[in-house]
């Protein structure tokens, strides 16, 4: 009995191998003789790391680029294809943050061209070409996001959306078959550089001789800023705006003005200032002046420690 079955089984066996092997070879014929078939797929988002991992450099003027991975796949007879891009609303290629504009682009290699076109069907010279054989396939694309270096904005987040149209190309007529939108992300850090000729070198300290104090007596320092976000600035008197006698003979008060603006040095005195210049340089001044003094000061050195700190807010 088992001797009977058995032989049945392994014929069965050979007649569905067979079978099989007929039937993919069928599907063959069919994917290479059937109508061409397109499907694009991909990342649905980029960011922009930069250099440095913290974003885009407003100081930097290093072109630099995040890879876009997109996917397309054929089934069908042989067929050209177009792929281009275009920013998703139809306006400009632009990023939106912090009341800013950040421009950006897509290229099909590291320099160049850009794909991207306000025209549905993308200029002629930009457009990216490519052609499928017959038979089933895909084909890895690797694009090119850029930021170009140079641009001054305020620090923050920008954001928008792109759109990748893939276009199935018969007879030299275009006829859209896939769309890809992604958003492109891209934060800005904010930048503070300050330089002032009384701290050469980079230096933090300085001492600033206001000379003999019987009589009224001012001096100033000036500051370079460059900054891509609101700075705060603060200062701290260690006797509270007031010049120590060496053996603690009565002081002299003095006065502090920044950029004009009278100062009180009792506690933490605070001003901000906000970087409207397009590439946010600033100058800011502080005036120490020491009054008419009504009585004789005692003989001595007189002195102070005035601390003045810069933050960039975003």
């Amino acid at each position: 009995m088992n001797a009977l079955i058995k032989p049945s089984l392994a014929a069965l066996a050979a007649l569905l191998v067979t079978f099989n092997s007929e039937a993919r070879a069928q599907m063959d014929v069919l994917s290479a003789t059937g109508p061409c078939q397109l499907e694009l797929s991909g990342d649905g988002s980029i960011e922009w790391r930069g250099l440095y991992g913290r974003g885009y450099e407003v100081t930097g003027y290093e072109s630099d680029f995040e890879t876009i991975s997109v996917t397309i796949r054929h089934e069908g007879e042989g067929c050209d294809f177009m792929l281009v891009a275009t920013p998703n609303s139809g306006g400009e290629n632009v990023l939106i943050g912090a009341g800013d504009r950040l421009y950006w682009d897509i290229l099909s290699q590291p320099s160049g061209p850009s794909i991207v076109s306000s025209d549905f069907f993308g200029n002629q010279d930009r457009q990216l070409i490519g052609r499928f054989g017959p038979g089933g396939g895909a084909q890895p694309i690797t694009l090119f996001f850029t930021i170009p270096p140079g641009q001054f904005v305020r620090g923050g987040q920008y954001s928008g959306q792109a759109l990748l149209r893939l276009f199935r190309v018969v007879d030299g007529a275009p006829e859209l078959v896939s769309e890809l939108p992604f958003a492109l992300i891209a934060p800005v850090p904010s930048i503070l550089q300050v330089r002032s000729d009384d701290f050469p070198g980079g230096v933090h300290e300085a001492r600033i001789d206001l000379g003999d104090l019987s009589r009224p007596s001012r001096c100033s320092v000036n500051f370079d800023l460059i900054s891509n976000a609101t700075i705060g600035v603060s200062f701290v008197s260690k006797n509270n705006g007031v010049l120590k006698h060496q053996f603690d003979a009565p002081g002299v008060p003095y006065d502090l003005r920044f950029n004009g603006s009278d100062l009180s040095l009792v506690g933490t005195a605070r001003q901000r200032l906000d970087m409207a210049a397009p590439d946010g340089s600033r100058a800011a001044q502080i005036e120490i002046s020491v009054p008419p003094q009504r009585y004789a000061l005692a003989a001595g050195r007189y002195t102070d420690s005035l601390t003045i700190t810069f933050t960039a807010d975003p």
